[in-house]
């Protein structure tokens, strides 16, 4: 089987959990051939990894640089008519709090995979900034009237330059969604951000299903970085990870989370119980065989970043009360150390590229859990037998069970009560290290996690079935006019949108009827064709920017998307596009139209 797997600027470019992860499981599976994609800021330089053999192609795909579109008039013109509409549709479902917005969420990113060509970004030329700026505003009013669900995503007013750091950013995350892909039986995705913004566009323009992994969750994606200094574009940006990640979780045709608190985090966010898996992590047993006594000297193996180090050097007075001749191994670089006495007792290993050996140098192990290493690190000193302490309060406990102590960071105390008490009781190192052994042995793996992934492969390649979700449409109303937005018109091979039944329109959400339509016009009229585009006209597209000086007035009441069921086509093929299919026999939707405030 052919895969695409795709993620996001780490394997092979960069060391890391989920770079070790896609390596072990590529050399793993030499039965399936993988596409490699990865999402990078700049234009990598070396890879770390050397590929396996089952490695077809490699495609790297750079956020940064001018954005491209399409370089004639009128194919600028259409891209950018079409790129504007679904950019409305876009922000105003990833802020608003609404029930509907998920379907409005996918409805738009679908508008932009299956509209935008291979070489032009899907926002090209798009005027983001001022249509982020007043679905912002409209969000943020909704917060403070007490109108919004999301209390803990509260939006701040917007100014100008907000929005504009804002819409450059999401730009910017938009731009893999027009990847191309090759064909391939099946995509798996490494996390549910970008990574999965690549698989959906390949799903929606090839129909090509994708399995859905992730090592983090969207709160540490890295374009998250670029606005850490600006806590409202952050939330925005925020908002719409979220809005990505529950959609990522309906679309993928199996969810493979790596650690329960993974597995938890996806349910809250909509993936259906039904396609979620726990696969956690695997290591070769061989590679970690079982190390048979310990030094005779007591001495400390530790493996952390240097913020969590000053935890152990404070503890050390604590545990030379006890053990006078402690020492401590560091399996990293070394780093300057102010106490003296302190310094005396550290040893520094260097960089490690087998944590075995480090392990055998101590009589115990002591972990930060924020080791970019983890849980790597704690599974195999587990599987070697040796006594660990894990500072850690992330849900590691639940990986580690009984085969480890597990400490607070960030609190002496604890961690030289815990070492102390291993130091002094050999029966208990002992029975940690047997319980330990047996649990990383039994659960941890490699050939179980391969094994589980290749079930996985068969069960997501065969997995043809649609989107459920209803199909939404936005009507244009009378502020979306005053914007001088064109009518929304049908993508080619399109059938034509249904215009909401004035009568109805009126009496559900209390806005006249846009369309203009007396009574007893029907309602299922297609629209009058476009004109062709005018290239002297290019200027009518332009959204109208809000003055940032003068006083912000309330958002305009804007209908909420019609939801219906779409009518059959004659074919009885879904055409994957967003627009209500006009059929031939019946036209009515089979449930009335349902209105929800915004």
């Amino acid at each position: 089987m052919r895969v695409a797997l795709i993620n996001d600027g780490t394997y092979p470019y960069r060391a890391g959990v989920a770079a070790t992860w896609t390596h072990r499981l590529v050399r793993g599976l030499p039965e399936h051939a993988f596409h490699f994609v990865t999402i990078t800021d700049h234009t990598p330089v070396g890879a770390l990894f050397y590929p396996p053999g089952n490695t077809l192609t490699m495609t790297s795909i750079t956020l940064g640089g001018p954005g491209v579109g399409p370089t004639k008039r009128k194919a600028a013109l259409a891209h950018r008519r079409a790129a504007t509409h679904a950019a409305v549709l876009l922000c105003r479902s990833m802020l608003e709090d609404t029930p509907e917005s998920v379907a409005m969420f996918r409805s738009a990113l679908r508008r932009l995979a299956l509209s935008a060509s291979e070489k032009a970004h899907p926002l090209n030329g798009v005027p983001l900034a001022p249509v982020l700026f007043d679905a912002w505003k409209a969000a943020a009013t909704a917060r403070r009237d007490g109108l919004s669900r999301l209390p803990r995503t509260a939006l701040t007013m917007p100014t100008l330059a907000d929005a504009h750091q804002a819409a450059n950013l999401l730009e910017r995350a938009l731009r893999p969604l027009s990847t191309p892909l090759p064909l391939t039986e099946l995509m798996h995705a490494t996390d549910a951000g970008l990574a999965a913004l690549v698989a959906l566009g390949a799903k929606w323009r090839l129909r090509t299903p994708y399995v859905l992994t992730e090592h983090e969750t969207y709160l540490t994606a890295p374009l998250l970085g670029h606005a850490a200094a600006n806590p409202a574009v952050r939330a925005v940006l925020l908002r719409f990870f979220r809005a990505l990640a529950r959609l990522a979780y309906q679309e993928a045709g199996v969810v493979a989370a790596t650690t329960e608190p993974l597995r938890t985090w996806a349910l809250e966010h909509g993936a259906d119980r039904e396609r979620l898996s726990l696969v956690p992590y695997g290591v070769d047993p061989h590679s970690c065989a079982v190390i048979r006594g310990e030094p005779a000297d007591d001495i400390i193996t530790w493996l952390g970043p240097e913020r969590d180090l000053r935890t152990l050097l404070a503890a050390l007075p604590a545990i030379k009360a006890i053990a006078p001749d402690i020492r401590v191994l560091v399996a990293g670089p070394a780093v300057p150390i102010q106490n003296r006495s302190h310094a005396e007792r550290l040893s520094f290993l260097g960089p490690v590229n087998h944590r075995r050996s480090a392990y055998a140098n101590g009589k115990l192990v002591v972990l930060s859990g924020a080791d970019p290493a983890m849980p790597y690190a704690l599974i195999e000193a587990m599987m070697c037998g040796r006594p660990t302490i894990v500072l850690d309060d992330t849900g590691l406990a639940k990986v580690i069970g009984m085969g480890a102590v597990v400490v607070p960071p960030n609190d002496p105390g604890a961690l030289a009560d815990a070492c102390t008490m291993l130091l002094r009781d050999r029966d208990r190192r002992r029975q940690l290290s047997i319980a330990a052994g047996q649990r990383a042995r039994s659960l941890f793996a490699l050939r179980a996690k391969l094994d589980r992934f290749r079930e996985i492969y068969e069960r997501a390649a065969v997995d043809t079935s649609a989107a459920t979700e209803p199909l939404l449409s936005i009507p244009l109303t009378t502020s979306a006019a005053a914007m001088n937005l064109p009518p929304i018109q049908p993508a080619r091979g399109e059938l034509a949108p249904v215009l909401p039944d004035p009568a109805v329109s009126t009496a559900v959400t209390g806005v006249p009827d846009p369309t203009g339509l007396p009574d007893g016009t029907a309602a299922s009229a297609a629209p009058a064709a476009e004109p062709e585009p005018d290239d002297d006209k290019v200027e009518d597209l332009q959204y109208p920017i809000t003055d940032a000086t003068a006083p912000v007035p309330s958002p305009p009441a804007v209908p909420a998307p019609i939801i219906g069921v779409p009518a059959t086509t004659t074919s009885g093929d879904d055409d994957g596009h967003d627009y209500w299919a006009v059929a031939t026999e019946d036209h009515t939707p089979a449930e009335p139209l349902v209105s929800a405030d915004t």
